[in-house]
């Protein structure tokens, strides 16, 4: 029997698999059975790694993941015959953080069942973030600090994206106290309003954790997280610094603009809460997820609860125009947004909407979209434009009017989506309407707030979406 000695937390291994074929199913179908560490055939020693979480995939294509405690043996049933890739990571159950990693290959032949057996092998793993991680020979960086982060923030400035290379929180962060620390990614920012960046193209996994940011940025400087998200961001929530305070400018900054999470997003992000409030004078865009999600991006089961206020008049200041948009959620949508759930408060000017201007518009979810936005719910009534309550998905203009821009271009592409009167995760949905979403909603599932977000984590297949539920204050929160 095979004994690995395990050192201290940060101390990484890679999960070694060797796979063969045996005979004992039947069928069309095969099976893959994997053997975890600690069982009667391998065993190890380590206080932190007792938890196995094992996906297999056919080609780009997730089919299936399982967890399962050190000892145990997890099977996948009802595979197609085919080539699989089998990856592994170990778990440590306490603070919820990857200490190891690995993948093997599996070929799954009719009536077969194919065994893979995992054994551990030590590696050096990067901690203290004093050296550049390559993803050829790391696979996963453990934040536990904010001057982790600092560094990470200078290295995606630097140019290294990270691609291939999963950061996981291990705690709660608070950075308030770090002044260095601004938008991760910004190159340039200059008086014309050229703001250029270098983007995240790794993992960030929060884990469940909270980051709490005060990110005041000076004109043109973005606010928020990062500045382009190319990757995944996930698992991550972001509190408000104070009672009173916000992410965004404190004063009449023209330029600045962003969202919370990041100011662009061409990749995903999911499972993530957003507690802060955004507040700018920008005659450009803020919103609580992010300020534009691009074609690529998705944005899925996400609930921001922050107010958003854009103090901004372009009509006032006579710049002709397109300015002042303000969401929940994206700000400009050309992208994707799922399942999710805005439950603060818009507050704007009062919006103009001419031939020539078309500024301070807003929505709940996006105030300009020309991408898909389904199943999304928000509280009723919560835009203030002007000292006039609405009630919008996405800002609804005249056709033929709002400088020749038509805010939800593609009715079509809203579907599922509706509003609560009570901010409850028990509260019952109404079906939007043409005057709430340009369009009438059919809701794609029944019940509550709660039970229809929950329908919609059921039917993905992206098994990584969290569960929502009843927080501790009775409020909707996510399952981390």
């Amino acid at each position: 029997m095979k004994k690995f000695i395990f050192p201290a937390l940060f101390a990484f291994l890679f999960v070694l698999a060797s796979c063969m074929n045996m005979s004992g199913s039947s069928g069309e179908s095969g099976s893959v059975r994997v053997v975890l560490p600690g069982s009667a055939r391998y065993s190890f020693s380590q206080d932190k790694a007792d938890k196995f979480v094992v996906t297999i995939s056919s080609g780009s294509k997730l089919v299936d993941t399982k967890t399962e405690f050190s000892g145990g043996v997890i099977e996948f049933d009802e595979l197609n015959p085919g080539d699989y890739t089998i990856e592994a990571k170990a778990f440590d159950s306490d603070n919820d953080l990857v200490v190891g990693w690995g993948t093997a290959d599996a070929t799954v032949n009719a009536g077969e069942s194919t065994e893979c057996t995992l054994a551990l092998a030590l590696t050096k793993c990067i901690s203290t973030f004093d050296s550049v991680p390559s993803s050829s020979k790391y696979k996963y960086l453990a934040v536990a600090s904010s001057a982790d982060m600092l560094k990470l923030g200078e290295w995606i400035k630097s140019g290294i994206d990270m691609e291939g290379i999963t950061i996981t929180l291990v705690d709660d962060l608070d950075m308030t106290g770090c002044a260095d620390f601004d938008c991760m990614g910004v190159t340039k920012a200059d008086s014309t309003g050229d703001i250029q960046g270098n983007a995240f193209k790794g993992v960030f996994d929060g884990a469940g954790h909270s980051m709490t940011l005060a990110i005041t940025p000076t004109d043109p400087q973005p606010m928020g997280l990062f500045w382009q998200n190319d990757g995944t961001i996930m698992n991550l929530t972001i509190m408000q610094y104070s009672s009173t305070g916000q992410v965004g400018s404190t004063q009449a900054l023209n330029l600045s603009r962003g969202g919370v999470i990041c100011s662009v997003n061409n990749g995903t992000i999911k499972n993530c809460v957003v507690k802060a409030s955004v507040t700018s004078w920008s005659v450009a865009e803020i919103a609580g997820i992010a300020r534009e999600n691009s074609s690529s991006g998705k944005i899925v089961n996400c609930l921001v609860t922050g107010d958003i206020t854009m103090n901004c008049d372009a009509a006032a200041s006579n710049w002709a125009g397109d300015y002042g948009k303000s969401s929940g959620i994206a700000a400009v949508n050309s992208g994707s947004i799922e399942n999710c759930v805005y439950t603060g408060k818009i507050t704007t000017k009062e919006v103009t909407d001419s031939l020539t201007f078309l500024s301070s518009i807003s929505g709940t979810i996006s105030a300009y979209t020309e991408g898909s936005i389904a199943n999304c719910y928000w509280l009723k009534d919560c835009i203030d434009r002007g000292g006039t309550a609405v009630n919008q998905v996405a800002y609804i203009n005249k056709e033929s009017g709002g400088y020749g821009k038509i805010c939800i271009a593609y009715p079509e592409k809203i579907t599922g989506c509706g509003y609560f009167e009570t901010n409850s995760p028990t509260s019952s949905v109404v079906a939007g309407t043409a005057s709430e979403c340009k369009s009438e909603q059919t809701l794609a599932y029944s019940g509550t707030l709660l039970d229809m977000l929950n329908a919609y984590v059921s039917a993905s297949s992206d098994s990584g979406l969290k569960k929502w539920k009843a927080g501790a204050d009775g409020n909707l929160a996510l399952s981390f």
